[in-house]
């Protein structure tokens, strides 16, 4: 059985060609999968985890959220200000390098603030055990006399993993409509619940589009292991099939580590925004990117071949 879900996202997002992209980068033709366009405050793919998530609290009587990520996350964005839309009480638990407050608040931890989070600082160790911190959080707000709803990082579990089973299926039918068969659809890859649900969707549809995860700083294992355990968790939790077709993961882009980039990364995210008038994150979209036309420029690809890109969102971030 489908869990229920809320209404956040602007759906569906376009579909739409990049002819001047196209031609710069004299490969194939390029599309975009909008998903910077779910919503202005909202913008991102994460924000479809999340319409799962919070219906789930909601029924649940939670009257607070609590998830954690980077300093500049743009999961922790979408949560908080969903959170606020709902007349909920968000905390987040942050990470930064030292576990301090950073000295400049910019992007997506400014919006954090705004959204009115009560946000908890860690260090990277700390951060490792964050799911037992936010347990902690949870029963503290349970010895206060509330109720609170814990998503994961990302929110990239099972349940949060059908938002993005549900945007491969609105990306099917617009691919239908626009009679196209792509030889790739590309997007960057962390917490695996985008990619997850993405392996998910193909499934439930039939669809044979080749899935290409870019991971943006785990090893091509870890993420497909990570993957392939949210999808046993969905089989016995929603039923269904496990998913059978193959999903390519690339690490080699990764390029020291997350948050990390190659020195020529900056030039092609530039050059690509001067061609499409769309903003790309280093860390997650501009990663991706950069790694599609790195592949463009090594043959893979030919000139009738057709690629989607899906733009996962990160524009406050870029601006970080």
């Amino acid at each position: 059985m489908t869990p229920s879900k809320i209404s956040l996202a602007l759906k569906p997002t376009p579909l739409e060609f990049l002819p001047h992209l196209t031609l710069a980068w004299q490969g194939p033709r390029l599309w975009v999968k909008r998903d910077d366009l779910t919503g202005f405050e909202l913008s991102g793919n994460k924000v479809r985890k999340l319409e799962y998530h919070l219906a789930a609290a909601i029924a649940e009587g939670a009257d607070t959220v609590i998830t954690a990520g980077a300093v500049q996350s743009n999961h922790c964005r979408a949560t908080a200000l969903s959170a606020a839309r709902l007349g909920l009480a968000c905390i987040l638990v942050i990470r930064t390098s030292d576990g301090q407050p950073p000295a400049l608040v910019t992007g997506n931890h400014r919006l954090h603030q705004l959204a009115g989070a009560r946000i908890v600082y860690v260090d990277p160790d700390r951060y490792r055990g964050r799911d037992n911190h936010m347990a902690d959080l949870a029963a503290g707000v349970a010895e206060a006399g509330g109720v609170a709803w814990v998503i994961p990082e990302g929110a990239s579990d099972a349940l949060g993993m059908l938002g993005m089973a549900d945007a491969y299926e609105e990306l099917h039918r617009q691919l239908a409509q626009n009679d196209l068969e792509p030889a790739a659809v590309w997007h960057a890859s962390s917490s695996a619940g985008t990619t997850a649900g993405f392996g998910w969707g193909r499934q439930r549809i039939g669809s044979t589009a080749p899935i290409i995860a870019v991971s943006v700083g785990d090893p091509a294992p870890v993420l497909s292991a990570h993957v392939e355990r949210l999808w046993t968790k969905a089989v016995a939790l929603f039923g269904g099939e496990f998913p059978t077709a193959a999903i390519e993961y690339r690490d080699d882009f990764v390029a020291g580590g997350y948050a990390m980039i190659d020195p020529a990364q900056p030039a092609i995210e530039a050059a690509a925004t001067a061609a499409t008038g769309l903003l790309f994150d280093p860390t997650y979209t501009g990663k991706a990117l950069f790694a599609l036309h790195e592949e463009i420029r090594s043959g893979r690809f030919d000139r009738d071949d057709d690629v989607v890109f899906w733009h996962t969102g990160g524009g406050f971030a870029a601006l970080a």
